[in-house]
């Protein structure tokens, strides 16, 4: 799972992989368009997507300076994927 790919290697302090934050992006921007036609969301995927920017930030506090701003802003990012991802899907 492209979140995987991005967390797991923050969470065990092994630095910060742009293409995977990359991947991740896209795959968050696939869904909504997937989500487009659905008729709802996956409750599985909601909770992922839900858990991501927080999972993210709490990673960030395992770094210092510049890498640790990199990773919040990396946060932010993809939680703005996330909430055009969702503003995609079914009301």
């Amino acid at each position: 799972m492209a979140a995987d790919r991005f967390v797991m290697p923050l969470r065990m302090n092994e630095g910060f992989d742009e293409q995977a934050l990359l991947t991740l992006e896209e795959e968050i921007d696939c869904c909504g368009t997937a989500w487009k036609a659905a008729d709802h969301v996956p409750k599985r995927a909601a909770l992922i997507l839900a858990e991501l920017h927080p999972a993210i930030e709490a990673c960030a506090w395992l770094y210092e300076g510049d890498m640790r701003q990199r990773i919040q802003e990396a946060g932010v990012m993809v939680s703005e994927a996330v909430i055009a991802a969702l503003d995609r899907a079914p009301s």
